[in-house]
C-alpha cells in the first residue's frame, strides 16, 4: 500500500515538472515572437502609476540586492550561516544550484532574443542591453531564496536562525517580480518566465535529494 503511495506521488511530481517545462517553453517560444503582450503593457503601466517614495525606494533596493555582484556577496555570506545550522553540503548545493541556474536563464535569454521594454512604452528607470527572457533577477531569487526558504523550513532547527532566513526570504522572492517591472527592466510575461524556471530547478533540486526523482 505503501509502495502504490510512494509510485502514485512520484507521478504527480514528474508529471508536475512535465508541466512546469512544457510551460516555461511554450512562453519562451510566444516570447521569442512577440516582443510584449498586451497584458504586459497594461501591468507595467499600473505597476509604474504607483507615486510613492518608500515603494520607490524599497523596489530599487530589492532589485539592487539581485545585481551581480551583490548576489554573489549574498551567497557567500550564506554559506557560513547554513554550516552554522549544520548544513554543509546544502551550502554546497545552494550555492551550485544558484551558479547553476544563473548559467540556463542566461542561455535561454540569448536564445529567446528578446528585447527589452522601450522607453516609448514604459518608464524606464534601470537602462540595460542584455536580453529580456526570462528575468534573471527573479530567477535568480526563486532559485537561491526559495532554496534557502525550504532549508529554513524544513531542515534548520533554531528558531531564530529558521526566523531570520524564512521572512527576508518569502519578501525578497515576492517583490522581486514587482520590482522589475516597476523599474521598467522586464515585461510581466518576463518575471513569469524567471519564476517557472525558477520552479524548476527548486523542484528538480529539493527532490533530488530526498530520492523522489
Amino acid at each position: 500500500m505503501k509502495m502504490k503511495k510512494l509510485i502514485k506521488s512520484n507521478n504527480y511530481l514528474r508529471l508536475s515538472v512535465c508541466t512546469l517545462i512544457a510551460g516555461f517553453i511554450f512562453l519562451g517560444i510566444v516570447a521569442h515572437r512577440f516582443a510584449y503582450f498586451g497584458i504586459d503593457l497594461t501591468v507595467s503601466q499600473a505597476v509604474q502609476s504607483i507615486h510613492n517614495p518608500i515603494f520607490s525606494l524599497f523596489m530599487n533596493v530589492v532589485s539592487e540586492i539581485g545585481d551581480d555582484f551583490n548576489l554573489v556577496i549574498i551567497v557567500v555570506l550564506a554559506m557560513p550561516l547554513l554550516f552554522l545550522a549544520g548544513l554543509k553540503v546544502e551550502a554546497i548545493k545552494t550555492a551550485l544550484l544558484t551558479a547553476s541556474a544563473a548559467t540556463v536563464g542566461s542561455f535561454v535569454k540569448s536564445l529567446v532574443n528578446r528585447p527589452r521594454p522601450g522607453s516609448d512604452l514604459v518608464i524606464i528607470q534601470e537602462a540595460l542591453v542584455s536580453k529580456s527572457f526570462p528575468s534573471l533577477h527573479v530567477l535568480t531569487f526563486a532559485v537561491f531564496f526559495g532554496y534557502m526558504l525550504y532549508l529554513a523550513l524544513y531542515k534548520v532547527q533554531t528558531q531564530w536562525l529558521k526566523i531570520f532566513i524564512a521572512v527576508p526570504s518569502t519578501v525578497l522572492i515576492l517583490t522581486i517580480g514587482i520590482s522589475r517591472i516597476y523599474l521598467g527592466a522586464h515585461w510581466a510575461s518576463d518575471v513569469v518566465g524567471g519564476y517557472l524556471l525558477g520552479a524548476i530547478f527548486l523542484v528538480i533540486a529539493i527532490n533530488l535529494g530526498r530520492g523522489d526523482l
